[in-house]
């Protein structure tokens, strides 16, 4: 009797979780900031992965997603004297980055057709990072930095609107089923708290905000152990805002069409 109530309770469970609708997406970010922002950080470039739960016969869906982009990278070659006097050269490498983990519900205006505009809200935390990489050096006297690799971290929550349009692949290729695979173009208006972030330039502009402070990293000499300090960039302090354009490809599985 047991087993029989079971196996009846998976079989509800089963059916219940093929009717449903999956969408699977990822798509390429080019991300610009505005207001104060824009006067630190030029623009930003990454991808995102997401997944949406879509409920039967609802225009609606919700879902989460994770984005990572790189708003700048600099390489130098550069000589650094030690105290001693003694001189070498190494490739120091800067990589800032910020990512976004949200929550996210999409109302579609029109359903299942093959062009399909929408509206999008999300809501999470963003982080902001920079990471510091010292390459091996050409001369004997070699280098290797003393502190951690991540020179910044900081976050704050942030919350995004929007609106986008999806275009079914069949209305391209005539022998593709319906409501499998879609384009998806967006654009969102993300705003949040304020963060610390880095930039490896400080700008020259009259009306840009001065750096909170400089960003420096320990070097030591493998020869004498002498240790030295040599500046790698400018933190800066502003609200998140800017604007973010999407382009993208979202498999909905056959179990949830």
């Amino acid at each position: 009797m047991k087993k029989l109530i079971l196996i009846i309770v998976g079989a509800l469970i089963g059916n219940a979780v093929l009717a449903q609708r999956f969408d699977l997406g990822s798509s390429f970010n080019y991300a610009k900031p505005i207001g104060g922002m824009a006067h630190n950080i030029d623009q930003g470039f990454g991808i995102t992965l997401e997944g949406a739960w879509l409920p039967k016969a609802a225009p609606f869906s919700i879902g989460a997603e994770f984005a990572y982009n790189g708003y700048g990278q600099e390489t130098t070659r550069q000589q650094f004297e030690f105290d001693d006097g003694t001189v070498t050269e190494t490739n120091v490498i800067v990589t800032n980055t910020f990512s976004n983990l949200y929550m996210t519900g999409k109302f579609f205006l029109r359903k299942e057709k093959l062009v399909t505009p929408y509206l999008s809200a999300k809501v999470g935390y963003s982080w902001y990072k920079t990471n510091l990489v010292i390459e091996d050096p050409e001369d004997q006297d070699g280098c290797h930095p003393l502190d951690s690799d991540k020179l910044l971290v900081d976050g704050t929550f942030t919350a995004s609107g929007g609106a986008g349009v999806r275009l079914d692949f069949s209305a391209l290729f005539r022998k593709m089923e319906s409501n499998m695979m879609f384009f998806d173009l967006s654009a969102h208006l993300t705003q949040g708290g304020t963060v610390d972030y880095m930039n490896v330039h400080k700008h020259s502009q009259p009306t840009t905000q001065a750096p909170e402070s400089d960003v420096t990293a320990r070097f030591i000499n493998n020869r004498t152990q002498v240790v030295h300090e040599h500046h790698v960039g400018h933190v800066y302090s502003s609200m998140v805002e800017m604007m973010e354009y999407r382009v993208g490809v979202v498999f909905r599985p056959s179990c949830g069409r």
